[in-house]
């Protein structure tokens, strides 16, 4: 069943082009869809050119929301938190939504 979840984060550094490639590696192993939000702007993890516009531009102290749907989630956010300790820390990870297959969201 899919589930959706999401995690919270306050960046502290920005990132090095080293996490970035790790979260967008992440994100294209996952049989599922990653998006990052910050500031009215999502964007979608495993896409590498936006993926690196949207962490260089992000300012220390920016509130991210890491939100994830998929299967096998938690491991999944748990995996994206673990790469980037030095770069983030974490705020709270919300609980987990289930979706009917039919039914669809729009970031």
């Amino acid at each position: 069943m899919k589930e959706i979840m999401s995690a919270n984060v306050i960046i502290l550094n920005k990132f090095n082009m080293k996490k970035m490639l790790d979260i967008y590696q992440t994100a294209k192993q996952f049989k599922g869809s990653t998006y990052l939000y910050c500031r009215h702007r999502a964007v979608d993890a495993e896409n590498l050119p936006k993926l690196v516009s949207f962490l260089l531009t992000l300012e220390s102290g920016s509130a991210v929301k890491i939100i994830a749907e998929g299967e096998n989630v938690s491991k999944h956010l748990d995996t994206i938190q673990s790469l980037c300790t030095s770069n983030i820390s974490l705020l709270q990870k919300s609980k987990k939504h289930f979706l009917n297959t039919g039914e669809t969201f729009q970031i």
